[in-house]
């Protein structure tokens, strides 16, 4: 980490460090060689099989000529993968760049932060008035370094280490003279507060982002429906295409009302004093399904090991009186629904902290570890109780505990 005043202003530089990054960057340089090859050999093949459409001619010297109806699928097929694999090389790639060459720049001047993310020769960057700027937050099991503006947050960098970016963090609220807590809770980027028909507040998914996902669809869709008629008129007279026509129709009518559900449907939290009501919208047509009294925020984790926070809105206003019951896969409780889950606790944290300063709804965090140390003892005590085979998994479960300690 570098901090520096300079003619223009104050400069904090952060960049990628630590020897482990080498490994994966070494991982990621021999999986693009092979991103490479197969991007350049399904290219060929859609280049030549459209060429061999397009002029009636064999692919290949001594081949028949292409069938339209097996090769239009084929094609599409081969065109969905190949958008699929040069997203995931693309994404490839600007982690590789991250991991060699990354640096962000973050500067303040003139009432004026800027933050530059620099990955080898690109560059990218977002300037913020001070007038927007709400906060500085370190977000994620990484403590990542963030910006809270009046309407979302922004990452600025998850680059140096852990304790870099707290120094970052500190050092960045002293120049733009903020206190270190927030003064007020921004919602995260991937929600928006609207107003409804009816005049309600409601909490729905980003609209900008739903609008794009909306025109992709239907771009994929209206490809599709062209693919799936050519196919179904070349069928009439070929038995052998009629599954390939009836499978393509089948996902050609999916994708369809798929689109027209992002384009005129939605779920939506209308948001009460006390009460939070899950609504379904379709076109002017609205419905409610459940009202929740409580927030609860907990982590789940999956059989694979993977945890998540998951923001639950619970029916009842109180907490339960009925002993905790401990399962072997988390599950949300009774009588709940699930406002927001994510592997990065940031932005589920940040939708809590909002939706019940907006609400008035108590919010229960059991992802503290406070909360956590009494999920422990209550799992302890019942293995105890339960036998033999559940006293020895009590000490399992202590000496995990003690490992964790003396790990962190």
């Amino acid at each position: 980490m570098t901090e520096e005043r300079t003619n223009e202003g104050w400069q904090l530089r952060l960049k990628s460090c630590g020897g482990g990054r080498y490994l994966s960057a070494g991982f990621l340089a021999v999986w693009l060689c092979g991103w490479v090859v197969g991007e350049a050999f399904v290219l060929w093949i859609l280049i030549t099989g459209a060429v061999a459409l397009l002029t009636g001619r064999p692919p290949e010297p001594g081949r028949e000529p292409l069938d339209l109806g097996p090769a239009l699928m084929v094609g599409v097929f081969l065109a969905l993968w190949l958008t699929m694999w040069t997203i995931g090389g693309i994404a490839a790639l600007a982690e590789l760049m991250r991991l060699l060459w990354g640096e962000d720049r973050i500067a303040v001047s003139a009432g004026r932060l800027t933050v530059t993310w620099a990955r080898g020769p690109f560059r990218n960057g977002r300037a913020f008035e001070r007038d927007v700027i709400r906060g500085v937050a370190l977000v994620g099991r990484q403590d990542h370094l963030a910006l809270e503006t009046s309407r979302k947050r922004v990452e600025l960098s998850r680059l140096g280490t852990r304790a870099e970016r707290i120094e970052g963090a500190r050092a960045l609220r002293a120049e733009l003279r903020l206190s270190d807590a927030a003064t007020s809770v921004a919602i995260p980027q991937a929600w928006e507060e609207v107003i409804t028909p009816e005049g309600d507040r409601a909490l729905v998914p980003n609209l900008a982002v739903r609008r794009t996902q909306a025109r992709v669809a239907s771009a994929i869709a209206m490809g599709l429906a062209a693919v799936t008629f050519l196919v179904a008129r070349e069928a009439i007279g070929r038995p052998d295409l009629m599954v390939g026509a009836a499978v393509l129709f089948v996902f050609t009518m999916a994708l369809a009302a798929g689109t027209l559900w992002l384009a005129r449907g939605r779920w939506e939290w209308r948001i009460g004093h006390g009460r939070l009501t899950l609504r379904k919208r379709f076109g002017p047509n609205v419905r409610d399904v459940f009202e929740g009294r409580r927030l609860r925020l907990e982590i789940s984790t999956d059989s694979d090991g993977d945890s998540s926070v998951i923001l639950l809105a619970l029916a009842e206003a109180a907490p339960s009186s009925t002993p905790a019951t401990i399962q072997w896969r988390s599950l949300p409780p009774k009588h709940s629904r699930i406002v927001a889950q994510s592997a990065e606790d940031g932005s589920v944290r940040q939708l809590a902290a909002w939706l019940a300063q907006a609400s008035g709804l108590e919010l229960d965090d059991q992802t503290t570890p406070q909360a956590r140390a009494v999920q422990l003892a209550e799992l302890r005590a019942m293995l105890e109780g339960s036998g033999r085979l559940g006293r020895w998994a009590a000490k399992l479960v202590d000496r995990l505990e003690d490992r964790a300690k003396k790990a962190g």
